[in-house]
Protein backbone atom coordinates (compact mmCIF):
# COMPACT_ATOMS: atom_id res chain seq x y z
CA UNK A 1 0.00 0.00 0.00
CA UNK A 2 0.75 3.39 -1.01
CA UNK A 3 1.86 5.52 2.61
CA UNK A 4 -0.65 7.27 4.25
CA UNK A 5 -2.92 7.09 1.41
CA UNK A 6 -4.76 3.57 2.52
CA UNK A 7 -5.98 2.51 5.94
CA UNK A 8 -7.33 -1.03 6.11
CA UNK A 9 -8.91 -0.75 9.29
CA UNK A 10 -10.53 2.22 8.65
CA UNK A 11 -11.97 0.76 5.29
CA UNK A 12 -13.06 -2.35 7.31
CA UNK A 13 -15.33 0.11 9.47
CA UNK A 14 -17.15 1.42 5.69
CA UNK A 15 -18.41 -2.04 5.39
CA UNK A 16 -21.43 -3.46 6.93
CA UNK A 17 -20.67 -7.27 6.29
CA UNK A 18 -23.09 -9.45 6.52
CA UNK A 19 -21.48 -13.92 7.31
CA UNK A 20 -22.00 -14.84 3.84
CA UNK A 21 -19.72 -11.92 1.98
CA UNK A 22 -16.11 -11.70 1.63
CA UNK A 23 -14.04 -9.10 3.28
CA UNK A 24 -12.70 -6.90 0.29
CA UNK A 25 -9.26 -6.15 2.24
CA UNK A 26 -6.73 -8.82 3.95
CA UNK A 27 -4.03 -8.14 5.49
CA UNK A 28 -3.68 -4.62 3.91
CA UNK A 29 -4.20 -5.69 0.46
CA UNK A 30 -7.38 -6.23 -1.50
CA UNK A 31 -8.55 -9.68 -0.93
CA UNK A 32 -8.06 -11.81 -4.01
CA UNK A 33 -11.43 -13.77 -3.26
CA UNK A 34 -13.11 -10.29 -3.35
CA UNK A 35 -11.24 -9.15 -5.94
CA UNK A 36 -12.25 -12.52 -8.33
CA UNK A 37 -15.85 -12.49 -6.79
CA UNK A 38 -16.45 -8.81 -8.37
CA UNK A 39 -15.21 -9.34 -11.11
CA UNK A 40 -16.53 -13.08 -12.09
CA UNK A 41 -19.75 -11.66 -13.60
CA UNK A 42 -17.65 -9.89 -16.93
CA UNK A 43 -16.72 -13.48 -17.63
CA UNK A 44 -20.61 -14.05 -18.92
CA UNK A 45 -20.97 -10.74 -20.27
CA UNK A 46 -17.90 -10.68 -22.23
CA UNK A 47 -18.67 -14.28 -23.87
CA UNK A 48 -21.91 -11.87 -24.80
CA UNK A 49 -19.95 -8.85 -25.97
CA UNK A 50 -17.58 -10.88 -28.42
CA UNK A 51 -19.77 -11.76 -31.11
CA UNK A 52 -20.22 -7.97 -31.66
CA UNK A 53 -16.85 -7.51 -33.06
CA UNK A 54 -18.35 -10.18 -35.50
CA UNK A 55 -22.04 -9.25 -35.93
CA UNK A 56 -21.80 -6.43 -38.67
CA UNK A 57 -20.48 -9.62 -41.17
CA UNK A 58 -22.16 -11.96 -39.58
CA UNK A 59 -25.54 -9.67 -40.62
CA UNK A 60 -23.84 -8.73 -43.73
CA UNK A 61 -22.97 -12.49 -45.16
CA UNK A 62 -26.03 -14.01 -43.50
CA UNK A 63 -28.66 -12.33 -42.92
CA UNK A 64 -28.89 -10.18 -46.22
CA UNK A 65 -28.38 -6.37 -44.65
CA UNK A 66 -26.71 -3.60 -46.74
CA UNK A 67 -23.35 -2.29 -45.48
CA UNK A 68 -25.20 1.19 -45.08
CA UNK A 69 -27.99 0.10 -43.65
CA UNK A 70 -25.23 -1.95 -40.69
CA UNK A 71 -23.95 1.31 -40.53
CA UNK A 72 -27.46 3.30 -40.17
CA UNK A 73 -28.04 0.86 -37.24
CA UNK A 74 -25.34 1.49 -35.32
CA UNK A 75 -25.32 5.40 -35.44
CA UNK A 76 -29.20 5.65 -34.38
CA UNK A 77 -28.28 2.95 -31.71
CA UNK A 78 -25.00 5.47 -30.33
CA UNK A 79 -27.66 8.20 -30.44
CA UNK A 80 -29.99 5.99 -28.35
CA UNK A 81 -27.10 5.57 -25.90
CA UNK A 82 -26.43 9.26 -25.69
CA UNK A 83 -29.48 9.25 -23.71
CA UNK A 84 -29.64 6.06 -21.63
CA UNK A 85 -26.14 5.85 -20.77
CA UNK A 86 -26.14 9.21 -18.77
CA UNK A 87 -29.41 8.72 -17.18
CA UNK A 88 -28.44 4.78 -16.38
CA UNK A 89 -25.16 6.62 -14.37
CA UNK A 90 -27.39 9.41 -12.94
CA UNK A 91 -30.26 7.34 -11.25
CA UNK A 92 -27.87 4.53 -10.46
CA UNK A 93 -26.14 7.43 -8.26
CA UNK A 94 -29.14 8.34 -6.59
CA UNK A 95 -30.10 4.97 -6.18
CA UNK A 96 -26.86 4.08 -4.10
CA UNK A 97 -26.63 7.51 -2.56
CA UNK A 98 -29.92 6.41 -0.90
CA UNK A 99 -29.55 2.83 -0.71
CA UNK A 100 -25.30 2.40 -0.54
CA UNK A 101 -26.11 -0.14 -3.40
CA UNK A 102 -25.48 -0.88 -6.96
CA UNK A 103 -26.66 -4.39 -7.03
CA UNK A 104 -30.37 -3.93 -8.55
CA UNK A 105 -28.69 -2.41 -11.81
CA UNK A 106 -26.43 -4.91 -12.44
CA UNK A 107 -28.79 -7.28 -11.46
CA UNK A 108 -31.11 -6.36 -14.10
CA UNK A 109 -28.46 -5.26 -16.65
CA UNK A 110 -27.35 -9.05 -16.62
CA UNK A 111 -30.40 -10.40 -17.04
CA UNK A 112 -31.60 -7.57 -19.74
CA UNK A 113 -28.56 -8.22 -21.26
CA UNK A 114 -28.97 -12.43 -21.82
CA UNK A 115 -32.83 -11.98 -23.15
CA UNK A 116 -32.14 -9.68 -25.50
CA UNK A 117 -28.61 -11.37 -26.77
CA UNK A 118 -30.93 -14.21 -27.97
CA UNK A 119 -33.20 -12.51 -29.80
CA UNK A 120 -30.14 -10.20 -31.22
CA UNK A 121 -27.94 -13.19 -32.05
CA UNK A 122 -29.63 -16.21 -33.09
CA UNK A 123 -32.85 -13.90 -35.13
CA UNK A 124 -34.02 -17.88 -36.08
CA UNK A 125 -33.55 -19.95 -33.03
CA UNK A 126 -31.28 -22.97 -32.48
CA UNK A 127 -32.69 -24.74 -36.13
CA UNK A 128 -30.50 -22.03 -37.98
CA UNK A 129 -28.53 -24.34 -40.60
CA UNK A 130 -25.94 -21.49 -41.47
CA UNK A 131 -27.87 -20.85 -45.06
CA UNK A 132 -28.73 -17.30 -45.97
CA UNK A 133 -31.85 -15.63 -44.02
CA UNK A 134 -33.32 -12.07 -44.67
CA UNK A 135 -33.10 -10.27 -41.86
CA UNK A 136 -35.09 -6.61 -41.52
CA UNK A 137 -33.20 -3.55 -40.47
CA UNK A 138 -36.02 -2.69 -37.61
CA UNK A 139 -35.26 -6.09 -36.07
CA UNK A 140 -31.38 -5.30 -35.79
CA UNK A 141 -32.46 -1.76 -34.57
CA UNK A 142 -34.60 -3.26 -31.96
CA UNK A 143 -32.73 -6.02 -30.40
CA UNK A 144 -29.45 -4.11 -30.72
CA UNK A 145 -30.79 -0.91 -28.97
CA UNK A 146 -32.01 -3.69 -25.71
CA UNK A 147 -28.69 -5.50 -25.84
CA UNK A 148 -26.93 -2.00 -25.12
CA UNK A 149 -29.46 -1.02 -22.85
CA UNK A 150 -28.62 -4.57 -20.95
CA UNK A 151 -25.06 -3.74 -21.51
CA UNK A 152 -25.38 -0.16 -20.00
CA UNK A 153 -27.35 -1.09 -17.14
CA UNK A 154 -24.55 -4.06 -15.79
CA UNK A 155 -21.21 -2.14 -16.88
CA UNK A 156 -21.54 1.36 -15.99
CA UNK A 157 -22.63 0.83 -12.06
CA UNK A 158 -20.10 -2.69 -12.00
CA UNK A 159 -17.29 -0.28 -12.71
CA UNK A 160 -17.73 2.14 -10.24
CA UNK A 161 -18.69 -0.35 -7.83
CA UNK A 162 -14.92 -1.52 -8.35
CA UNK A 163 -13.26 1.84 -7.59
CA UNK A 164 -15.57 1.91 -4.26
CA UNK A 165 -14.37 -1.41 -2.75
CA UNK A 166 -11.18 0.26 -2.50
CA UNK A 167 -9.36 3.41 -2.38
CA UNK A 168 -5.65 3.48 -2.78
CA UNK A 169 -4.30 3.92 -6.75
CA UNK A 170 -2.72 0.65 -6.58
CA UNK A 171 -5.62 -1.16 -5.38
CA UNK A 172 -7.91 -0.09 -8.13
CA UNK A 173 -5.05 -1.04 -10.42
CA UNK A 174 -5.45 -4.66 -8.83
CA UNK A 175 -9.17 -4.61 -8.90
CA UNK A 176 -9.33 -3.94 -12.55
CA UNK A 177 -6.47 -5.82 -13.16
CA UNK A 178 -8.83 -9.06 -12.40
CA UNK A 179 -11.84 -7.80 -13.64
CA UNK A 180 -9.48 -7.70 -17.14
CA UNK A 181 -8.70 -11.27 -16.62
CA UNK A 182 -12.38 -12.58 -16.48
CA UNK A 183 -13.11 -10.35 -19.78
CA UNK A 184 -10.10 -11.90 -21.43
CA UNK A 185 -11.32 -15.71 -19.99
CA UNK A 186 -14.91 -14.60 -21.18
CA UNK A 187 -14.03 -13.69 -24.89
CA UNK A 188 -11.70 -17.02 -24.65
CA UNK A 189 -14.37 -18.99 -24.13
CA UNK A 190 -16.19 -17.25 -27.00
CA UNK A 191 -13.87 -17.73 -29.41
CA UNK A 192 -13.83 -21.22 -28.74
CA UNK A 193 -17.03 -22.42 -29.55
CA UNK A 194 -16.34 -22.75 -33.21
CA UNK A 195 -14.10 -25.39 -32.44
CA UNK A 196 -16.27 -27.61 -30.67
CA UNK A 197 -16.50 -30.81 -31.93
CA UNK A 198 -19.96 -30.46 -32.72
CA UNK A 199 -19.42 -28.13 -35.60
CA UNK A 200 -18.85 -28.88 -39.03
CA UNK A 201 -16.51 -26.08 -39.32
CA UNK A 202 -14.77 -23.95 -37.04
CA UNK A 203 -15.81 -20.56 -39.29
CA UNK A 204 -18.25 -17.89 -37.49
CA UNK A 205 -21.71 -18.66 -38.25
CA UNK A 206 -24.94 -17.94 -37.15
CA UNK A 207 -25.05 -21.57 -35.58
CA UNK A 208 -22.04 -20.67 -33.29
CA UNK A 209 -23.54 -17.54 -32.19
CA UNK A 210 -26.63 -19.55 -31.45
CA UNK A 211 -24.63 -21.93 -29.21
CA UNK A 212 -23.06 -18.81 -27.37
CA UNK A 213 -25.57 -17.57 -26.31
CA UNK A 214 -26.94 -20.70 -24.33
CA UNK A 215 -23.29 -20.97 -22.78
CA UNK A 216 -23.60 -17.52 -21.46
CA UNK A 217 -27.16 -17.86 -19.87
CA UNK A 218 -25.21 -21.31 -18.39
CA UNK A 219 -22.17 -19.10 -17.07
CA UNK A 220 -24.81 -15.60 -15.88
CA UNK A 221 -26.79 -16.56 -13.62
CA UNK A 222 -24.44 -18.16 -11.18
CA UNK A 223 -21.52 -16.21 -11.73
CA UNK A 224 -23.84 -13.24 -11.32
CA UNK A 225 -25.89 -14.66 -8.01
CA UNK A 226 -22.06 -15.52 -6.73
CA UNK A 227 -20.98 -11.67 -6.95
CA UNK A 228 -23.52 -9.92 -5.89
CA UNK A 229 -24.74 -12.33 -2.40
CA UNK A 230 -20.82 -12.37 -1.59
CA UNK A 231 -19.45 -9.00 -1.95
CA UNK A 232 -19.76 -6.06 -0.02
CA UNK A 233 -21.58 -2.74 -1.01
CA UNK A 234 -19.24 0.32 -1.12
CA UNK A 235 -19.20 3.49 0.94
CA UNK A 236 -22.77 3.46 2.08
CA UNK A 237 -24.54 6.69 2.87
CA UNK A 238 -25.02 5.43 6.45
CA UNK A 239 -21.45 4.86 6.91
CA UNK A 240 -19.94 7.61 9.13
CA UNK A 241 -16.95 8.19 7.28
CA UNK A 242 -19.26 8.66 3.28
CA UNK A 243 -17.37 11.71 1.90
CA UNK A 244 -20.26 13.56 0.40
CA UNK A 245 -21.50 16.63 1.86
CA UNK A 246 -25.35 16.05 3.16
CA UNK A 247 -26.25 19.20 2.49
CA UNK A 248 -26.09 19.26 -1.36
CA UNK A 249 -28.77 17.63 -3.26
CA UNK A 250 -28.16 15.31 -6.60
CA UNK A 251 -28.71 17.36 -9.62
CA UNK A 252 -27.77 15.96 -13.31
CA UNK A 253 -26.49 19.51 -14.30
CA UNK A 254 -24.83 20.22 -11.57
CA UNK A 255 -22.59 16.97 -12.94
CA UNK A 256 -21.77 18.11 -16.00
CA UNK A 257 -20.52 21.84 -14.29
CA UNK A 258 -18.06 19.81 -12.44
CA UNK A 259 -17.27 17.24 -15.40
CA UNK A 260 -16.34 20.72 -17.64
CA UNK A 261 -14.20 21.82 -14.75
CA UNK A 262 -12.45 18.30 -14.59
CA UNK A 263 -8.76 19.00 -16.46
CA UNK A 264 -7.96 15.65 -16.69
CA UNK A 265 -10.92 13.88 -17.26
CA UNK A 266 -11.92 15.92 -20.96
CA UNK A 267 -8.22 14.94 -21.96
CA UNK A 268 -9.39 11.10 -20.84
CA UNK A 269 -12.17 11.75 -22.67
CA UNK A 270 -10.67 12.28 -25.89
CA UNK A 271 -7.48 9.86 -25.31
CA UNK A 272 -10.39 7.31 -24.71
CA UNK A 273 -12.00 8.77 -28.00
CA UNK A 274 -9.29 8.31 -30.59
CA UNK A 275 -8.18 5.18 -29.01
CA UNK A 276 -11.97 3.36 -29.34
CA UNK A 277 -12.16 5.06 -33.21
CA UNK A 278 -8.83 3.34 -34.38
CA UNK A 279 -10.03 -0.11 -32.96
CA UNK A 280 -13.10 0.31 -33.65
CA UNK A 281 -12.25 0.75 -37.24
CA UNK A 282 -10.61 -2.37 -37.31
CA UNK A 283 -12.86 -4.36 -35.64
CA UNK A 284 -15.71 -3.25 -37.71
CA UNK A 285 -13.95 -4.61 -40.76
CA UNK A 286 -12.04 -7.50 -38.94
CA UNK A 287 -14.68 -9.92 -40.25
CA UNK A 288 -15.05 -8.53 -43.43
CA UNK A 289 -11.02 -8.65 -43.91
CA UNK A 290 -10.47 -12.09 -42.86
CA UNK A 291 -13.54 -13.90 -44.02
CA UNK A 292 -14.10 -12.38 -47.39
CA UNK A 293 -10.77 -10.61 -48.16
CA UNK A 294 -8.29 -12.84 -46.44
CA UNK A 295 -10.11 -16.05 -46.60
CA UNK A 296 -9.25 -17.19 -43.40
CA UNK A 297 -12.47 -17.34 -41.76
CA UNK A 298 -11.38 -20.68 -40.65
CA UNK A 299 -8.79 -19.97 -38.98
CA UNK A 300 -10.32 -16.75 -36.88
CA UNK A 301 -11.31 -18.31 -34.27
CA UNK A 302 -8.30 -20.24 -33.23
CA UNK A 303 -6.64 -16.90 -34.12
CA UNK A 304 -8.69 -15.56 -31.55
CA UNK A 305 -8.56 -17.70 -29.00
CA UNK A 306 -4.36 -17.79 -28.92
CA UNK A 307 -4.30 -14.25 -29.02
CA UNK A 308 -6.93 -13.61 -26.33
CA UNK A 309 -4.31 -16.19 -24.70
CA UNK A 310 -1.52 -14.65 -24.69
CA UNK A 311 -3.61 -11.08 -23.44
CA UNK A 312 -4.07 -12.85 -20.66
CA UNK A 313 -0.28 -13.03 -19.96
CA UNK A 314 0.33 -9.29 -20.98
CA UNK A 315 -2.25 -7.94 -18.40
CA UNK A 316 0.04 -8.99 -16.07
CA UNK A 317 2.77 -7.24 -17.70
CA UNK A 318 0.60 -3.86 -17.52
CA UNK A 319 -0.16 -4.21 -14.05
CA UNK A 320 3.47 -4.69 -13.05
CA UNK A 321 3.94 -1.41 -15.40
CA UNK A 322 1.55 0.63 -14.08
CA UNK A 323 2.74 0.07 -10.61
CA UNK A 324 6.55 0.66 -11.36
CA UNK A 325 6.37 3.29 -14.06
CA UNK A 326 2.70 4.99 -13.51
CA UNK A 327 -0.67 4.47 -15.51
CA UNK A 328 -0.22 6.93 -17.85
CA UNK A 329 3.05 5.11 -19.56
CA UNK A 330 1.62 1.80 -19.02
CA UNK A 331 -2.27 2.45 -21.26
CA UNK A 332 -0.09 4.67 -23.85
CA UNK A 333 2.39 1.24 -24.21
CA UNK A 334 -0.35 -0.82 -25.09
CA UNK A 335 -1.94 1.62 -27.82
CA UNK A 336 1.20 1.70 -28.88
CA UNK A 337 1.56 -2.18 -29.41
CA UNK A 338 -2.26 -1.71 -30.71
CA UNK A 339 -0.95 0.68 -33.48
CA UNK A 340 1.94 -1.62 -34.86
CA UNK A 341 -0.83 -4.54 -34.51
CA UNK A 342 -3.33 -3.12 -37.25
CA UNK A 343 -1.01 -1.61 -39.25
CA UNK A 344 0.86 -4.92 -39.61
CA UNK A 345 -2.72 -6.21 -40.68
CA UNK A 346 -2.26 -3.63 -43.94
CA UNK A 347 0.45 -5.67 -45.45
CA UNK A 348 -1.43 -8.95 -45.22
CA UNK A 349 -2.54 -10.76 -48.83
CA UNK A 350 -4.44 -13.97 -49.48
CA UNK A 351 -2.02 -16.95 -50.08
CA UNK A 352 1.03 -15.31 -47.99
CA UNK A 353 1.92 -16.23 -44.78
CA UNK A 354 -1.62 -17.34 -43.73
CA UNK A 355 -3.03 -17.33 -39.80
CA UNK A 356 0.40 -16.85 -38.83
CA UNK A 357 1.10 -13.43 -39.43
CA UNK A 358 -2.75 -12.72 -38.66
CA UNK A 359 -1.87 -14.36 -35.09
CA UNK A 360 1.07 -12.09 -34.38
CA UNK A 361 -0.84 -8.67 -35.66
CA UNK A 362 -4.09 -10.02 -33.40
CA UNK A 363 -1.44 -10.81 -30.64
CA UNK A 364 -0.25 -7.21 -30.73
CA UNK A 365 -3.82 -5.61 -30.96
CA UNK A 366 -5.93 -7.68 -28.23
CA UNK A 367 -2.70 -7.85 -25.43
CA UNK A 368 -2.59 -4.17 -26.16
CA UNK A 369 -5.82 -3.23 -25.61
CA UNK A 370 -5.87 -5.22 -22.32
CA UNK A 371 -3.88 -2.36 -21.32
CA UNK A 372 -7.01 -0.03 -22.15
CA UNK A 373 -9.65 -2.82 -20.47
CA UNK A 374 -7.06 -2.84 -17.05
CA UNK A 375 -6.14 1.08 -16.87
CA UNK A 376 -8.89 3.40 -17.92
CA UNK A 377 -11.11 1.93 -15.82
CA UNK A 378 -8.31 2.51 -13.04
CA UNK A 379 -7.78 5.89 -13.87
CA UNK A 380 -10.43 7.18 -14.17
CA UNK A 381 -11.53 6.11 -10.42
CA UNK A 382 -8.25 8.15 -9.30
CA UNK A 383 -9.68 11.43 -11.75
CA UNK A 384 -13.18 10.83 -9.88
CA UNK A 385 -11.28 10.93 -6.45
CA UNK A 386 -9.80 14.61 -7.63
CA UNK A 387 -13.82 15.38 -8.35
CA UNK A 388 -14.95 13.87 -4.83
CA UNK A 389 -12.76 15.96 -3.38
CA UNK A 390 -12.93 19.20 -5.14
CA UNK A 391 -16.83 19.28 -5.16
CA UNK A 392 -17.53 17.18 -2.59
CA UNK A 393 -20.17 15.02 -4.80
CA UNK A 394 -19.97 11.91 -5.85
CA UNK A 395 -21.24 10.74 -9.25
CA UNK A 396 -18.88 7.51 -9.66
CA UNK A 397 -21.14 5.48 -11.94
CA UNK A 398 -22.53 9.17 -14.34
CA UNK A 399 -18.47 9.60 -14.80
CA UNK A 400 -18.62 5.79 -15.65
CA UNK A 401 -21.56 6.20 -17.99
CA UNK A 402 -19.77 8.75 -20.07
CA UNK A 403 -16.70 6.03 -20.42
CA UNK A 404 -18.75 3.62 -21.53
CA UNK A 405 -20.68 6.16 -23.70
CA UNK A 406 -17.73 7.16 -24.95
CA UNK A 407 -16.36 3.86 -25.55
CA UNK A 408 -19.58 2.76 -27.52
CA UNK A 409 -19.70 5.45 -29.51
CA UNK A 410 -16.03 5.30 -30.82
CA UNK A 411 -16.22 1.95 -31.92
CA UNK A 412 -19.81 1.96 -33.20
CA UNK A 413 -18.63 5.59 -35.02
CA UNK A 414 -15.08 3.53 -36.14
CA UNK A 415 -16.83 0.72 -37.38
CA UNK A 416 -19.67 2.79 -39.22
CA UNK A 417 -16.93 4.96 -40.89
CA UNK A 418 -14.87 1.87 -41.76
CA UNK A 419 -17.90 0.17 -43.09
CA UNK A 420 -18.56 3.60 -45.46
CA UNK A 421 -15.28 3.67 -46.56
CA UNK A 422 -14.93 0.43 -48.01
CA UNK A 423 -18.83 0.61 -49.61
CA UNK A 424 -17.58 4.10 -51.09
CA UNK A 425 -14.86 2.22 -52.64
CA UNK A 426 -16.84 -0.35 -53.96
CA UNK A 427 -15.86 -3.72 -51.37
CA UNK A 428 -18.78 -6.17 -51.58
CA UNK A 429 -19.01 -8.37 -48.88
CA UNK A 430 -20.98 -11.32 -51.46
CA UNK A 431 -18.57 -10.76 -54.17
CA UNK A 432 -16.60 -13.45 -54.78
CA UNK A 433 -13.59 -11.22 -56.12
CA UNK A 434 -12.96 -7.74 -55.39
CA UNK A 435 -11.40 -4.74 -57.65
CA UNK A 436 -8.43 -3.46 -56.74
CA UNK A 437 -10.09 0.01 -56.02
CA UNK A 438 -12.07 -2.02 -53.47
CA UNK A 439 -8.98 -3.66 -51.69
CA UNK A 440 -7.42 -0.25 -51.00
CA UNK A 441 -10.86 0.79 -49.78
CA UNK A 442 -10.25 -2.12 -47.54
CA UNK A 443 -7.19 -1.32 -46.14
CA UNK A 444 -7.64 2.20 -45.89
CA UNK A 445 -10.40 1.48 -43.42
CA UNK A 446 -8.52 -1.72 -41.59
CA UNK A 447 -5.12 -0.42 -41.46
CA UNK A 448 -4.11 3.04 -42.13
CA UNK A 449 -6.77 5.03 -40.62
CA UNK A 450 -7.41 3.09 -37.24
CA UNK A 451 -3.38 3.11 -36.62
CA UNK A 452 -3.33 6.62 -37.33
CA UNK A 453 -6.20 7.00 -34.87
CA UNK A 454 -4.75 5.10 -32.36
CA UNK A 455 -1.23 6.98 -32.30
CA UNK A 456 -3.46 10.30 -31.81
CA UNK A 457 -4.66 8.50 -29.17
CA UNK A 458 -0.88 8.36 -27.48
CA UNK A 459 -0.10 11.99 -27.39
CA UNK A 460 -3.40 12.81 -25.43
CA UNK A 461 -2.55 9.87 -22.86
CA UNK A 462 0.65 11.58 -22.21
CA UNK A 463 -1.16 15.33 -21.31
CA UNK A 464 -3.21 13.34 -18.76
CA UNK A 465 -3.04 15.67 -15.07
CA UNK A 466 -3.82 12.88 -13.10
CA UNK A 467 -0.60 10.67 -11.47
CA UNK A 468 0.04 8.50 -8.80
CA UNK A 469 1.37 10.95 -6.49
CA UNK A 470 -1.59 13.71 -6.84
CA UNK A 471 -3.79 10.83 -6.12
CA UNK A 472 -1.80 10.28 -3.25
CA UNK A 473 -2.73 13.88 -1.85
CA UNK A 474 -5.83 13.60 -2.79
CA UNK A 475 -6.88 10.44 -0.78
CA UNK A 476 -5.16 11.81 2.14
CA UNK A 477 -7.10 14.89 1.96
CA UNK A 478 -10.33 13.13 1.78
CA UNK A 479 -9.24 10.98 4.83
CA UNK A 480 -8.82 14.09 6.44
CA UNK A 481 -12.13 15.20 5.27
CA UNK A 482 -13.99 12.20 6.43
CA UNK A 483 -12.53 12.11 9.85
CA UNK A 484 -13.27 15.36 10.37
CA UNK A 485 -17.32 14.58 9.69
CA UNK A 486 -16.74 12.06 12.26
CA UNK A 487 -15.56 13.91 15.41
CA UNK A 488 -18.26 16.70 14.45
Amino acid sequence: MEGNAFDPSSLLENYQLSSNMIKPIEGGSLSLQCGLAYACPTIAVSFLIGPIALLQGIYAKYFGLSLGTIAAVILIARLFDAVTDPLVGYFSDRYFHRTGSRKLFITLGGLLLVFSSYFLYVPFGFDTRDAPFQVSGEYFLTWFLAFYLGYTLFETPHLAWGGEIVTSSKEKNKIYSLRALTVSTGLMLFFSVPLLPFFDSSEFTPRTLAWSVLFSIILMLPLLYYCINNVPDGESKNNNNHHLSRSKKFHLRELFRIARGNKSFLIFIAALFFAGAGTGMWFGMMFLFVDVYLRLGHSLSLVYLLSYGASIILITFWYAIANRFGKKTSWSSGMLMVAIGILGTGFLSPGGAGWISLLVCMILINGGIMATVLLAPSLLADIIDYSLWKYDQDYAATYFSIYALTTKANLAIGGAFGLAIAGYYGFEPTASTQSERALDGMRLSVAWLPSFLTMVSIMFIKQIPMNIHRHNIIRRRLDLRAKSRVII
